[in-house]
Formats: structure tokens, sequence, C-alpha cells
């Protein structure tokens, strides 16, 4: 788990807290209780052979992405990087309400976007619209959600 989402949400000031209250509380009694079996990771950081951590803090403190690679494949999966398939990717530099630290949102989706399309890694995005997997391609200011079509083999 990521460690500064895990410090942020487990800091038992924030129960009383009148927009985070409600999450913080299902961390105490789903998380917390299980911190002592937990790994804690940041940014750069090997998860397990071929998975690596990715700071892309700003949505919430200590927030992480994972890279990915195995059989000389690659895909990124983004967590809340991007609030909005179109928004979060054709403006990459706009503030969006439910991140934490704004500028440093903008910072990581820059940083994390701009990868994924100069590397052309497909990625998952949490907010992406069905099939939800898909690539980049540079747009203006910003960046083109290109979604991986599908074949079903029977």
């Amino acid at each position: 788990m990521a460690a500064g989402e895990y410090d942020f949400w487990s800091n038992p000031d924030l129960l009383t807290h009148e927009k985070m209250g409600k999450n913080a509380t299902l961390v105490q009694g789903n998380v917390v209780p299980h911190a002592p079996k937990t790994r804690f990771i940041k940014g750069g950081d090997s998860v397990v052979s071929g998975i690596t951590a990715v700071a892309s803090n700003g949505h919430t403190p200590g927030h992480v992405s994972y890279h990915l690679e195995s059989g000389g494949k690659r895909l990124m999966v983004l967590g809340d990087v991007c609030n909005h398939y179109v928004m979060s990717l054709q403006r990459p530099d706009w503030h969006v309400s439910f991140d934490m630290d704004k500028e440093m949102a903008v910072a990581a989706r820059k940083n994390v976007l701009g990868m994924i399309a100069a590397d052309k890694i497909p990625f998952i995005g949490y907010h992406m619209p069905p099939p939800a997997v898909g690539y980049l391609e540079p747009k203006g200011e910003g960046f083109r959600f290109v979604p991986v079509g599908y074949q079903l083999n029977l």
C-alpha cells in the first residue's frame, strides 16, 4: 500500500473532518487493522517483479499509479490521476475539485500522461469510458483517449 496514502487517511484527526470523515472512518475500521501485515511503498518502489509504483501525488497525498511490465509488454494503471476522460486528458493543467493538492495533481497528470503518450504504453484509467483500456495521442495542450478494441475469441 502507498505509505503516503495510508499516513494521510489513517490520521485520527480526519475522523471529525466534515468532508473526509466518512472515508477516514472506513480506513480506520477496514485498513488500519491490517497495517502490521502491510508492506508500505512509495513511488519508484518495486511492488513485485514487474510492477513498479509511480508517484502521482496530488489527487491525494501519496497517490501512486502502477507500471506493469512482462515479456516486453507494458501497461500503466492510473487510479485517480485523471478524473474525467476528456477534461483531464485534453487539459491536464486544469484543476479538478477532487484533487487535494491541485498543482501537484497537474504535475502528476502531465508527467504520467506524457510518459504514456511518448512511450505508447497502453493504460487503464479508473475514469475512462468502456473498455477503460487505451492509448493516448497528443492533442493540442493535452491528449486524446484512444480506446482499445477487443475481439471475442471462442
